[in-house]
């Protein structure tokens, strides 16, 4: 009899576990198709939030659509616009073949313009500037074989770069005005923001290239993180590369902030000083890099309301405004790069070879 109750409980104790198993078994699947939901639903879900913010801010006053129709029909001021955007983004092609070439990644001006503008198409369909970067940066690296982490490290390189000649554009002025500034506390502490965004963004930058190569020695380390550490440590190697590209991102930067000023001009702001136009528009710029909506739709205009309310509080529509407006002739930009994209053509890129006919 004892014999009878042993089996039985053997029996049962089976049955238990494989119960579990297939429950655990469940339970994982279930999670993966969660996960799948989510991932599908997740660039939906940044979109409509982004257009839901926008529609507040229109509904409750705070955009103004029709001071937007206004500033898009002063058309000598939107052509200028356009045409200061594409310098800019020549200066930012320019910034990223020299930081390929110190790869030893030949890339051609004409086919960086092609690639950089495809990224910018994408910015408008994937949530975040940094949306097109991964477009770019996946036909760059399928055109480097060999040197596909150096390919790619030159797109994170290129977007840091970037952020810190915007930062370096409010810490100047901060430091050109520090009297004004430190005499208001709200712009004490945006101006705080944006110095220690500027110091701590180069500090970073210098200390992942000095160790760089040591880094690269951890054999612990994933290889691919290895391979991007011995990638920085060729940009330490080339000073006047990192130092070049510095000056250039300033440049640009001063051109995209031109931008925004002749959209103030096209929406009726005159009286901004400066100082406060400095502190703000670098700094509400950077929330473009945040991925949440694409282009920044919705996102963007919250950012710019904030600061201006801080900042400039009689300007904060009117500047708000001027952001949609500015936003509009970024995304026209972003667009024409459907061009480039239909009539990209691959074709590999050998390290040290002469760049190939676009």
């Amino acid at each position: 009899m004892a014999g009878i109750w042993a089996n039985r409980l053997t029996f049962m104790s089976r049955l238990t576990g494989q119960f579990s198993y297939a429950s655990a078994e469940c339970r994982h699947a279930t999670l993966e198709e969660m996960r799948r939901a989510l991932s599908k639903a997740s660039p939906v879900l940044k979109v409509l939030f982004g257009l839901s913010i926008f529609a507040w801010m229109a509904a409750s006053g705070k955009l103004n659509l029709a001071q937007v129709a206004k500033g898009l029909a002063h058309w000598p001021l939107m052509l200028a616009i356009l045409g200061l955007g594409y310098c800019q983004t020549g200066m930012v092609v320019w910034r990223w073949t020299m930081l390929l070439h110190a790869q030893d990644i030949p890339l051609s001006f004409r086919r960086a313009w092609g690639l950089t503008m495809i990224g910018a198409l994408f910015n408008v369909v994937i949530p975040g500037a940094v949306g097109g970067d991964l477009i770019k940066g996946y036909y760059i690296t399928r055109a480097t074989e060999g040197r596909k982490t150096h390919a790619a490290t030159s797109i994170a390189m290129d977007r840091v770069v970037g952020l810190i000649g915007l930062l370096f554009l409010s810490a100047a002025v901060v430091l050109a005005n520090v009297t004004e500034i430190l005499r208001n506390p709200a712009m004490r502490t945006l101006g705080a923001i944006a110095v220690a965004g500027f110091v701590g963004g180069l500090a970073g930058l210098c200390a992942a290239l000095f160790a760089g190569e040591r880094l690269s020695r951890w054999s612990f380390l994933p290889r691919i993180v290895r391979d991007v550490f011995a990638a920085l440590h060729e940009y330490r190697q080339q000073p006047a590369v990192v130092r070049n590209t510095l000056a250039l991102s300033v440049l640009s930067q001063v051109l995209t902030c031109c931008s925004f000023y002749l959209a103030l001009r096209a929406t009726g702001v005159t009286g901004l000083r400066m100082s406060q136009f400095f502190l703000i528009v670098p700094l509400g710029l950077v929330t473009g890099a945040v991925p949440i909506s694409p282009a920044g739709i919705g996102v963007g205009q919250a950012a710019f309301f904030a600061l201006f309310k801080i900042v400039a509080p009689s300007y904060a529509s009117a500047g708000t405004d001027a952001f949609t407006v500015f936003q509009a002739m970024f995304i026209l930009i972003c667009l024409s790069g459907l061009f480039w994209y239909v009539a990209y053509k691959h074709a590999e890129l050998a390290p040290g070879t002469p760049p190939p006919a676009s």
